[in-house]
């Protein structure tokens, strides 16, 4: 529990309660009012400017990435037809056939109906066969009996993500089991830059090119020309984003869980890590408060327990998927989710299901912010009150391209909101600005109870999102202090919820829209009451 005092050197105290926090407020703008009407023609012409961005920064690619917070991943080929995960690259081709009910147009709207931004195909993986006719092979779907040999799933799917308003994704495996020149590094690299090119000048825009250093034991040495791919991918598709285990545009977590660490930073070293290689994976996972480069984290994860479809396997249950969100998106990562299609070329019936439930219960939850008509005061803002470009106010508009400043050279940073009424919650949402650098380092919410403000959680890290639960809390007013920031800390969202299912066991729960809704109405007036 803290119990800080207001003192007259401006730090936080048990006695300085929000109604006193209103009065001193209507006090300082009537005090406040004839030094703004006399300065207010000049105004516009002396304003305060916005704060220094802190390097490192995301480029605008990194951002569009940022905000779309989760794609869908697609795990489809050869291996999908012998039930197996990384195939031996000497499958024949024609063990590749869907017949005529593959439909990439239901792979879209699946995606989008379930809240996904993009979606990323494996249009190569390791065993070599490629799901669109490369000029370079033989090895491809032109050998296939799919579509007569006239098939393409890539033009397929960059056809129907354009008509969902979805980025599209590519996967193009560096380990090739089945070209012959794999392991001679100049005949490989070649090779494997014509592929590159293939797809990333024949199907539109691109988003989001996914690389990796996976190889099994024992295979053939080989050097794979990194640099030189990410300067051709940058040159041909300058929107795309590129993964790998060290970016350079977005890393890999260093597992395959989908779960980040609770301090995330986007600041990271390329330099200290390796694709492919023996790497820190803690590092990968926490990033670097101190690092030089802007490389924000992706959590990658399939819904079944492997990343091609089988038929004796089930996907996870909407409540894992939830509690995934709020360990990736809501640590400053964007979520990977990997739904393969079936051997009909479909995303099974059962899968669906578990990705409309997942949407439902974020909706649920989500939707409805306990402070968004709040009355919300600062210790302190910059430019003061005559300024509303960072106004406290600032952090009830969802999005990032406004936010809440304080003045320069404070230390200590707090936001005050009265919610109207007592009000039951456990989850905080908070994000930073982050086209503004990544700052806050270490922060904790109160809650006033009985006439003293008591903590309820401490975190680190803020980023673009972060998401924590905590036990079941009731009240009026809320403190969100910042202990510790690299630079003045910028604040854009702030967000209260109630979440009925975190910590319940839901996988046994029969789902539809309207037992869903019941159910979480039933879970938070039980909640509401419990705590009166």
């Amino acid at each position: 529990m803290r119990n800080p005092r207001k003192s007259s050197n401006g730090s936080l105290g048990t006695d300085f309660l929000p109604p006193l926090v209103i009065a001193r407020l209507v006090i300082s703008i009537i005090f406040s009012l004839s030094s703004i009407a006399d300065s207010f023609s000049s105004y516009h012409f002396t304003k305060i400017p916005p704060p220094l961005p802190i390097l490192p920064l995301p480029s605008s690619s990194q951002l569009s990435w940022q905000l779309g917070e989760m794609a869908l991943f697609l795990h489809f080929g050869t291996n999908t037809f012998t039930d197996s995960e990384w195939g031996t690259g000497h499958a024949d081709p024609s063990i590749f056939d869907p017949g005529l009910t593959l439909n990439a147009s239901q792979w879209a709207q699946v995606a989008r109906d379930a809240g996904f931004s993009r979606i990323i195909l494996t249009a190569k993986h390791h065993d070599g066969f490629c799901l669109w006719p490369s000029s370079y092979t033989n090895y491809s779907i032109a050998a296939s009996p799919w579509r007569g040999g006239k098939g393409d799933v890539v033009a397929d799917l960059a056809a129907a993500a354009r008509e969902a308003d979805l980025g599209l994704g590519l996967y193009l495996s560096p380990w090739d089991r089945h070209e012959a020149c794999y392991g001679k590094t100049l005949a490989y690299n070649e090779y494997y830059i014509g592929q590159m090119t293939e797809l990333l000048t024949g199907y539109g825009l691109i988003k989001d090119v996914w690389l990796d250093g996976a190889k099994g034991e024992g295979e053939k040495n080989m050097d794979y020309y990194f640099d030189c791919w990410f300067e051709l991918i940058h040159q041909l598709q300058p929107e795309a984003t590129i993964f790998s285990d060290a970016g350079p545009d977005s890393r890999w977590i260093g597992d395959e869980a989908g779960i980040a660490g609770s301090t995330c930073w986007s600041l990271f070293n390329k330099s200290s890590v390796t694709i492919g290689g023996n790497n820190d994976y803690q590092y990968s996972r926490d990033g670097d408060p101190l690092g030089h480069d802007w490389v924000p984290a992706e959590c990658d994860v399939s819904i079944r327990p492997g990343w091609f479809w089988h038929s004796s396997e089930h996907p996870k249950s909407a409540a894992t998927l939830l509690d995934l969100y709020y360990r990736s998106v809501g640590r400053n990562c964007l979520l990977l989710l990997n739904v393969p299609p079936n051997s009909s070329g479909l995303i099974s019936d059962e899968d669906i299901q578990v990705l409309q439930d997942f949407a439902e219960l974020r909706r649920i939850i989500f939707s409805n912010n306990l402070a968004e008509n709040a009355s919300v005061t600062a210790n302190n803002t910059r430019g003061g009150i005559a300024d509303p470009r960072f106004s406290p106010y600032n952090v009830l508009k969802e999005g990032i391209y406004s936010y809440w400043a304080p003045e320069e050279g404070q230390s200590i940073w707090a936001i005050y909101m009265d919610l109207g009424q007592l009000s039951p919650f456990n989850v905080l949402q908070v994000q930073e600005p982050i086209q503004m650098g990544q700052r806050v380092i270490e922060f904790h919410l109160d809650f006033l109870t009985e006439g003293e403000w008591r903590t309820i959680i401490n975190g680190t890290t803020v980023g673009y999102k972060r998401l924590i639960r905590f036990t079941l809390v009731k009240s009026q007013w809320v403190r969100f202090v910042i202990d510790k920031s690299r630079a003045d800390p910028l604040i854009s969202y702030l967000g209260f919820y109630l979440d009925p299912f975190s910590g319940l066991n839901t996988s046994s729960w029969y789902f539809d829209s309207s037992h869903v809704q019941q159910k979480a109405y039933d879970i938070s007036s039980n909640a509401t009451k419990a705590t009166m």
